[in-house]
C-alpha cells in the first residue's frame, strides 16, 4: 500500500509543479504590475501611512521583487521593445515610451527624444522655483509626457516655442532640443520593427529560476505589500479555511449517505416525490444567493440572530481561554459551513441515489432478499458497499467545487481566510501570495487524489494488485 501511494505521490508532484509553474508566468506576462498604483500619483497610502515614492525607492522595490529580471530564460519581443522599460521612473513615463516605440519603432531616437523632454523639464523646473509665471509651460510639458501622436507632439512643440518670453530665454535651447530630437524621431521611424519577433537568452539570471529555487527550499518569497514571508501569510489564513472546508465535507458527506439510505428505502416512495424536487431545485441556486438568504434570515438584523453576520469574533478580547477562542471561533464558520452544506448536498445526495439505484438491479441484490435479509442490512451492507466507489469519485470530482465555494464565502462573511485573502492578494497584484494560494489549492486538489486512492484501496481489493 505504500508503494501504491508513493508512486501515485511521485506522479503528482509534478502535476502541482506546472500549476505552479504556470501561475508563475502569467503572473508575469498578464498586463499591469504591483507598481500600476503609482501611475497618477507621487504619493500613496499604505496600511494608513502616507509613503512617497523616489526613484531610489522605485528601483529597490524593483530589487527586492525582482522585476528587474527578465521572466524566464528566454525573452520572446519585438525587435523594438527595449529591455529595461520597467526601470524607468515615474511608472507614466513607461506609458508614454511604451506608445512611443509602438508609434515610431526606433528605441535610439526615442530613449533621445525622452531625454531631451527630461531635461526641458528640468529647466522649467527650476525657473518655476523662482517665479510663478511658467504655469502654462508645465502644463503643456505634462501633456507632452502623455502625447504620441507626431501631430499632437508638433503642435505642444510649437505652443511651448511661442510661449518662451524674454526672461524665459534660457528655455530656448532645452525647447529647440526637444524639436530637434522628436524630428530625428519622426525621420527615422521604423515602425515595422514592432513587427519582427527577437529572441533573448537570458541564462539562469532570471525571475523563473530563482523563484523555483526558493520553491525547492520550502521559500515562496515575500509579499509586496508589506515584505513578510509569503509562508507566513498562508499560515496565518489556512487554518480557517481547512477548519471550514473539512468540517463542511464530513457533515456533508455523512448527511448525503444517510440522506440517499433513506430515500432509497421502499417504504418512503412519498418523501422520494417531496425531497427529490426539493434537492434538485436547490442545486439550481447560487451559493451566493443561498449565502445571502441565510444571512437574511438568520444573522445579523435578520428574523433570527443566531449566528455572527462576519468575522471570527477575533477582537471579542485578549482574556480569552483557548478553549472560549475555539468555540467563537466554530460559532462564527456554523453558517459559512451551512452555506456550503446547503449548496453541495443535493448534488451529492442525489448522485449516490442514482447509484443506489443502479445497485438494486443487480442480480446479487436479489439473491440478498431472497435469503430473507432485512432492507436495512441489504442497503447498508449489499447497495451501500457497492456504491462506495462511485462515491469516492464523487468525493474527488466535487472537492474543487467545495474549495472555490469555501474561497467565495469567506469574502462574502468577510472570514480571514484564503478566499479573502486571495481578493485582496489579486486586487494589490501582490503575485507572490497568489502564487502561494494557487499552490496551497494545488496541493489540496493532490491530496484529495491521494484520499481517494486510498479509499479505493481500502473498498475495492482489486486495486491492492497494481
Amino acid at each position: 500500500m505504500g508503494k501504491y501511494l508513493l508512486k501515485r505521490l511521485i506522479l503528482l508532484l509534478p502535476t502541482v509543479w506546472l500549476i505552479g509553474s504556470l501561475a508563475f508566468l502569467l503572473s508575469r506576462l498578464i498586463p499591469g504590475t504591483y507598481f500600476d498604483r503609482f501611475l497618477e500619483a507621487e504619493t500613496t497610502s499604505i496600511r494608513g501611512n502616507v509613503a512617497i515614492l523616489t526613484r531610489e525607492k522605485y528601483l529597490d522595490n524593483l530589487r527586492i521583487t525582482e522585476l528587474n529580471k527578465p521572466t524566464f530564460y528566454f525573452t520572446l519581443k519585438t525587435a523594438a521593445q527595449p529591455d529595461t522599460l520597467q526601470n524607468v521612473f515615474p511608472v507614466s513615463h513607461q506609458v508614454l515610451l511604451q506608445g512611443l516605440v509602438q508609434e515610431y519603432g526606433n528605441w535610439v531616437e526615442i530613449s533621445d527624444y525622452y531625454l531631451a523632454v527630461l531635461n526641458l523639464q528640468s529647466q522649467i523646473d527650476l525657473l518655476s522655483i523662482r517665479n510663478n509665471s511658467n504655469s502654462n509651460l508645465q502644463q503643456n510639458l505634462l501633456l507632452l509626457l502623455q502625447k504620441t501622436d507626431p501631430l499632437q507632439i508638433a503642435a505642444i512643440i510649437n505652443i511651448l516655442q511661442k510661449e518662451v518670453t524674454t526672461e524665459q530665454m534660457a528655455l530656448k535651447r532645452p525647447i529647440d532640443n526637444v524639436d530637434r530630437h522628436y524630428k530625428k524621431m519622426l525621420q527615422r521611424a521604423q515602425p515595422w520593427r514592432n513587427l519582427l519577433p527577437a529572441i533573448k537568452l537570458n541564462g539562469f539570471n532570471n525571475a523563473y529560476h530563482s523563484w523555483f529555487l526558493g520553491l525547492v527550499q520550502g521559500n515562496l518569497g515575500y509579499s509586496y505589500r508589506d515584505r513578510r514571508p509569503v509562508l507566513q501569510v498562508l499560515t496565518e489564513v489556512m487554518s480557517n479555511t481547512l477548519v471550514l472546508l473539512v468540517g463542511s465535507l464530513f457533515i456533508l458527506f455523512w448527511l448525503s449517505i444517510e440522506l440517499a439510505l433513506t430515500l432509497s428505502k421502499k417504504a418512503r416512495p412519498k418523501l422520494r416525490q417531496i425531497v427529490l424536487p426539493i434537492l434538485y431545485t436547490v442545486e439550481s441556486i447560487p451559493l451566493f444567493i443561498i449565502a445571502l438568504l441565510l444571512l437574511s434570515f438568520l444573522a445579523g438584523s435578520g428574523y433570527l440572530t443566531l449566528f455572527p453576520i462576519s468575522g471570527l469574533g477575533l477582537d471579542a478580547g485578549n482574556d480569552q481561554s483557548w478553549f472560549q477562542i475555539l468555540v467563537t471561533r466554530l460559532h462564527h464558520l456554523l453558517l459559512p459551513a451551512l452555506c456550503l452544506i446547503i449548496a453541495g448536498l443535493p448534488f451529492v445526495t442525489t448522485q449516490l441515489y442514482q447509484e443506489m439505484q443502479h445497485v438494486f438491479a443487480s442480480e446479487f441484490i436479489k439473491t440478498a432478499r431472497a435469503k430473507g435479509l432485512s432492507e436495512k442490512v441489504t442497503l447498508r451492507r449489499h447497495v451501500f458497499r457497492n456504491s462506495l466507489l462511485p462515491l469516492i469519485t464523487t468525493f474527488t470530482g466535487y472537492l474543487p467545487a467545495l474549495i472555490s465555494g469555501a474561497l467565495v464565502l469567506e469574502v462574502i462573511f468577510a472570514i480571514p481566510g484564503t478566499g479573502r485573502l486571495l481578493a485582496e492578494s489579486v486586487l494589490a497584484r501582490d503575485y507572490p501570495v497568489v502564487l502561494g494560494l494557487v499552490l496551497f489549492i494545488a496541493l489540496l486538489k493532490a491530496f484529495s487524489h491521494l484520499v481517494a486512492d486510498f479509499l479505493y484501496f481500502v473498498a475495492d481489493p482489486r486495486t491492492r494488485q497494481l
